[in-house]
């Protein structure tokens, strides 16, 4: 086999493999501008889809949690204690969670008691819990100022 023949016999491979790398290429540009672009409209256009998803990285986390003291008030009113949010809600620490999903979730003032439910099955007699604070909505803070925290005042033992 001359030189001129082993040239003449491999031309068609290399066509055929610069075709499959340039195919490969364009995929991956394709798709990675798909990837980087896809949340544009609904973020920057407000033209949301279900076929196009937005980034959500860390929507939501900490919502619903607060942030403030709850009171222990004697029948009196004279406040005999404070708890944290975590010691109302009978807790040492948040969950380690990719979202904070749980029953102390909050969304309005009226779900307040579900936080601090631990707290309220503690007092005595004639106690009351109040919280003075604020919670984290998707709208921003929103304080709180809520003077009977639990649903029945005082029948809990």
């Amino acid at each position: 086999m001359s030189l001129n023949d082993a040239a003449t016999a491999r031309p068609s491979a290399r066509p055929a493999r610069d075709t499959r790398i340039l195919v490969h290429r364009v995929v991956f540009a394709a798709l990675a501008a798909f990837i980087l672009l896809s949340p544009a409209p609904g973020q920057v256009f407000g033209k949301h889809s279900p076929w196009l998803r937005e980034w959500v990285m860390y929507s939501g986390v900490g919502t619903g949690l607060p942030q403030g003291a709850f009171h222990i008030h004697d029948a009196a009113g004279t406040i005999i204690g404070t708890l944290t949010p975590l010691e109302a809600m009978g807790i040492a620490h948040y969950p380690n969670t990719e979202h904070y999903r749980f029953e102390g979730w909050m969304r309005t003032t009226g779900d307040l008691w579900r936080h601090a439910t631990a707290a309220c099955d503690r007092l005595e007699n004639g106690h009351r819990l109040s919280f003075a604070g604020r919670v984290g909505t998707r709208d921003g803070w929103l304080d709180m100022q809520v003077e009977d925290v639990c649903p029945a005042t005082g029948d809990a033992s």
